[in-house]
C-alpha cells in the first residue's frame, strides 16, 4: 500500500481549503499535482525510522511539546511568531541557514496532537535547495503541509545541530529554533528581530523558554 495515499484522499475535498494563499479555492483538488509532490518529496517510513528518527531524539525530547521544554538541553534557541509551518520569508531564512550549515536534505515530521488521532501524518525530506515554487508545487498537499494552522512539525537535517519545532497550536503559535552553540552566529544572522518583536514574543513564551531565551 502506498503510505501517503490517505493523504490524497483526505485532502481532497477539504473543510479548510478556503484558507489557503497558496492554492485558489477553485483550483484545490488538482489530484495529479498532489500525487507528484508527494512520489518526489514523501519520506517512507523504513527509511525515517532507519536514519531521521534516531537524529530527531538526539535534537528534540520525545513525546514533549509547548509549554515543556521541546529541545535538549545542549541547544540554544530563538523564539519567531509561528501560526503555520513556512510563509516564503521564514523559509529563506531557515534555508540560508541549512545550507550555511552545509545540509544537502532537511525533513519535515508531523507531531501528532489530541486531535490528529486518526488522521493521516506528514512526514517529507526535501533538498535544501529546493526553491518556494517548487516547496508549494502540490496543490492542496502542500497547502495542507505548509500554511494548516493548527498542525505542529519538526524540521530538521541530517547533521542533527539544529532543528525548526512549529508550534502553531500553541495558545500563542511559535516557531522555536535551537541550534548548537557553535552555529550561533550562523542562526543569530539569518533571524535577526527587531527589539520590539523580541519583547513582545517574549512575554507569550512559557516560563521555561523564558529562562533559557535572553
Amino acid at each position: 500500500m502506498i503510505e501517503y495515499i490517505r493523504h490524497i484522499d483526505e485532502y481532497l475535498n477539504y473543510g479548510h481549503s478556503s484558507f489557503s494563499t497558496l492554492v485558489p479555492s477553485n483550483q484545490w483538488g488538482n489530484k495529479k499535482l498532489a500525487e507528484e509532490y508527494l512520489q518526489k518529496y514523501w519520506l517512507p517510513e523504513q527509511e525515517y525510522l532507519s536514519v531521521w528518527k534516531p537524529i530527531q531524539d538526539k535534537i528534540f525530547i520525545q513525546d514533549k511539546s509547548l509549554p515543556d521544554l521541546v529541545y535538549r538541553p545542549e541547544f540554544e534557541m530563538i523564539a519567531l511568531r509561528g501560526g503555520c509551518l513556512f510563509l516564503e520569508e521564514d523559509f529563506k531564512q531557515l534555508q540560508k541557514a541549512m545550507q550555511g550549515v552545509g545540509e544537502e536534505y532537511f525533513v519535515i515530521i508531523q507531531h501528532s496532537q489530541d486531535f490528529t488521532d486518526g488522521e493521516p501524518m506528514f512526514r517529507m525530506k526535501f533538498p535544501v535547495t529546493i526553491t518556494w515554487e517548487e516547496l508549494t508545487s502540490g496543490n492542496y498537499i502542500s497547502a495542507v503541509l505548509l500554511e494548516m494552522s493548527y498542525n505542529e512539525y519538526f524540521v530538521f537535517g541530517k547533521s542533527g545541530s539544529y532543528g525548526k519545532y512549529s508550534a502553531n497550536d500553541y495558545e500563542y503559535p511559535l516557531d522555536i529554533i535551537g541550534f548548537k552553540p557553535e552555529l550561533a552566529p550562523i542562526f543569530q544572522e539569518h533571524f535577526k528581530q527587531p527589539k520590539e518583536e523580541q519583547e513582545e514574543i517574549r512575554e507569550w513564551l512559557p516560563q521555561k523558554y523564558k529562562e533559557l531565551i535572553k
